[in-house]
């Protein structure tokens, strides 16, 4: 088994220096030097692991996971995951529990670079926070005696904590203004406020008559805001604003919401139900920044892709088998093969939409393909029988991993790159179990499973 070290990859490490502050965070500064080494059975194309950072190792206590920050420390958490702003990797660290909230939980800084924690601060109680810092913070919201927002430099980690009135299950953050959802959504009311950290009303508060039950409305997709417009989602009600004045474009006015999403451009998509079998999807609609119906899709199928990054945000967009000009709604192209038919059942084919290219995955034709954006033509098909998920894209190569290795793509060929197997950088089958999250950083990945984050980096 390969060293558990949490630097296990480090040349040389001098004296770490520890200074605990009174806002209760901790600078740690371990002044580390990384060697990348190649990856025991890979291809020369394959990256080398820069750095290793091990959750038990780090905290020194038994089991410890990583979290993704966006889901909390409390209820929601275990999912692996991190913000990555800059040079500095933020995330989760604690021991789970039964009731999936980590115990004795903090938040912590980690060198995108070398793997070196450069702080962390205490993060218990954490409900849910931001994944895009604002003035060069993280913000989160806790909720149990009372409402607090909390706050973590991204920089030096020093945290801040403020009580709040607001009944806050739900934030979201862009590059200058916080946006908060609050109220009781059982009685139907909810308010969202813009505002900043010291004021959430500073800008509006704006009301809606949506609701739904409490199991339904905390998580990180709750209230989304883009390109000057809001989404906020209640379980099988939402409503679509204006992001500057908080004005209410549009609102559901019955129980038939099966999912939506604000896309690019402030475009919504929403599938809808017959209000009677919720699983069921009925119909796909396009609306405008302005609330408004651009297109109505009669598909069964609902598109749910794991991975976004088009060249042009301006570009098509897809419901059920058919792309659709998401400016006017005209109904450019259809392909078949965007559905999948599984035990009689229709499900979504479409597993990511990057540069210009539709990632497909059949299960049950175990084949995987890709198809132009633009035309809807298909590019490539091959014989594919693994559960690949890519999660990150850099140019036209897409990562993820099918709990077995880390493999790169050329989705405009079909081609694999590279693929590092997890068991030739952990001989433990649970150290990379749980499976993880991957981003593109510089000219190599970040991968954290929720025991241990690599750092992969060109030999």
């Amino acid at each position: 088994m390969p060293d558990k070290s949490t630097w296990s990859l480090i040349a040389a490490a001098a004296v770490a220096v520890v200074t605990v502050t009174a806002a209760g965070f901790v600078m740690v500064d371990h002044h580390t030097s990384p060697t990348t080494k190649k990856i025991t059975g890979t291809t020369a194309d394959t990256p080398g692991l820069a750095w290793s950072l091990d959750a038990a190792e780090y905290l020194g206590r038994p089991f410890a996971d990583f979290s993704d920050p966006r889901d909390g420390s409390s209820y929601n958490s275990g999912t692996p995951g991190f913000v990555l702003a800059g040079d500095t990797l933020v995330t989760l660290a604690g021991v789970p529990t039964e009731g999936y909230e980590l115990d004795d939980a903090v938040m912590i800084g980690v060198d995108a670079e070398d793997g070196t924690v450069r702080w962390q601060a205490p993060a218990a109680d954490l409900q849910q926070c931001s994944g895009e810092p604002l003035d060069g913070k993280l913000y989160c919201f806790t909720m149990g005696e009372g409402y607090e927002l909390v706050t973590y430099d991204i920089e030096s980690g020093e945290s801040a904590r403020r009580p709040i009135e607001e009944s806050v299950f739900g934030l979201t953050t862009t590059e200058d203004t916080l946006y908060v959802v609050e109220g009781n959504a059982e009685d139907n009311e909810v308010r969202v406020h813009s505002g900043t950290y010291d004021d959430v009303s500073a800008n509006w508060t704006q009301s809606f008559d949506i609701g739904g039950v409490w199991e339904e409305v905390f998580g990180r997709d709750i209230l989304t805001v883009t390109d000057g417009v809001g989404l906020v989602k209640t379980g099988i009600e939402m409503a679509q604003f204006n992001a500057q004045s908080g004005a209410e474009l549009w609102k559901t006015d019955d129980y038939c919401l099966y999912a939506a999403s604000l896309e690019s451009g402030g475009v919504v998509m929403q599938a809808n139900t017959d209000c009677e079998a919720y699983n069921t999807v009925t119909e796909q609609l396009l609306r405008g920044p302005d609330g408004k119906v651009l297109a109505t899709a009669r598909s069964r199928v609902a598109q749910n892709p794991v991975l976004e990054d088009p060249s042009d945000t301006d570009g098509p967009i897809i419901l059920g088998d058919a792309a659709y000009d998401r400016a006017t709604g005209e109904r450019l192209w259809a392909n078949a093969d965007l559905a999948t038919d599984e035990q009689g059942s229709q499900y979504g084919a479409v597993t990511a939409v990057v540069g210009d290219v539709v990632y497909l995955r059949d299960p049950a034709k175990t084949t995987a393909s890709g198809i132009d954006l633009r035309t809807g033509k298909q590019l490539w098909q091959r014989n594919s029988e693994e559960s690949f998920t890519p999660t990150a894209a850099d140019g036209s190569v897409i990562v993820g991993e099918d709990r077995v290795a880390l493999t790169a793509l050329d989705v405009s060929t079909g081609r694999v790159v590279w693929m590092a197997p997890f068991a030739a950088i952990d001989a433990d089958p649970e150290t990379f179990a749980s499976g993880g999250a991957v981003e593109a950083y510089g000219d190599g990945w970040i991968f954290s499973s929720d025991r241990r984050i690599i750092g992969l980096e060109p030999l």
